[in-house]
C-alpha cells in the first residue's frame, strides 16, 4: 500500500457540493459582498436620517415664525412678545443658535402687515454639522400676518374696526 503525501489532499475533499450537486468554488464571496455593500447601506441610512431631521427642523422654524407673528399681531404686541414666542417654539425642539427678525418696531399706526423671519444655520441643525458641506446654508422661514385691531378708513371716510 502506497502512502500519500500529507500535503497533497484529495481534490474532492476541498470543495463542497450543494443540494443541486454543484460545487461551491467561492466560499468567501458573501463576506466580500457584505464588506462592499454594508458601508453603502450605512451611508444611505445616515443620509436619510439627516434629510428627515433637516425637514423636521424646517417645519419647526416655520412653526416658530408663525407663532412669533401670532404673538406680534395682537394689539400691543412687541418684539419681546415675538422673541418669547419664537424661543418657546424653538426650545421645544431643543434648537439654539437661531436668529429672529421682525418689522414690528418699524410699523406705523397705519401699517397692517407684520413679518417675522426665523433662520438657523444648517450646521446647527444637523447630526454631522458642516461635515457634509452644510456650512453656510441657512434654514429659514418667514411669516407675514395682518395686525389685529387697527382702525381702517374706507373710501367714504367712515372709520371702522378692521378684521
Amino acid at each position: 500500500m502506497k502512502q500519500q503525501n500529507p500535503k497533497k489532499q484529495n481534490p474532492k475533499l476541498r470543495t463542497r457540493t450543494g443540494r443541486s450537486g454543484r460545487r461551491f468554488a467561492r466560499r468567501g464571496s458573501a463576506v466580500v459582498e457584505a464588506a462592499v455593500v454594508a458601508p453603502l447601506m450605512i451611508t444611505a441610512m445616515f443620509g436619510m436620517m439627516e434629510a428627515g431631521y433637516a425637514f423636521m427642523v424646517k417645519q419647526t422654524v416655520t412653526l416658530a415664525a408663525r407663532e412669533g407673528a401670532r404673538a406680534g399681531v395682537i394689539p400691543g404686541g412687541t418684539m419681546s412678545d415675538v422673541q418669547n414666542a419664537v424661543d418657546e417654539a424653538m426650545g421645544a425642539a431643543n434648537l439654539s443658535g437661531y436668529t429672529t427678525t421682525s418689522n414690528i418696531d418699524d410699523l406705523g399706526a397705519s401699517d397692517t402687515d407684520l413679518t417675522v423671519t426665523v433662520s438657523i444655520p444648517f450646521s446647527r441643525a444637523s447630526f454631522t454639522g458642516s461635515l457634509l458641506g452644510g456650512g453656510s446654508f441657512q434654514i429659514s422661514s418667514s411669516t407675514t400676518m395682518r395686525r389685529e385691531g387697527l382702525q381702517e378708513v374706507d373710501q367714504a371716510g367712515a372709520s371702522g374696526i378692521g378684521p
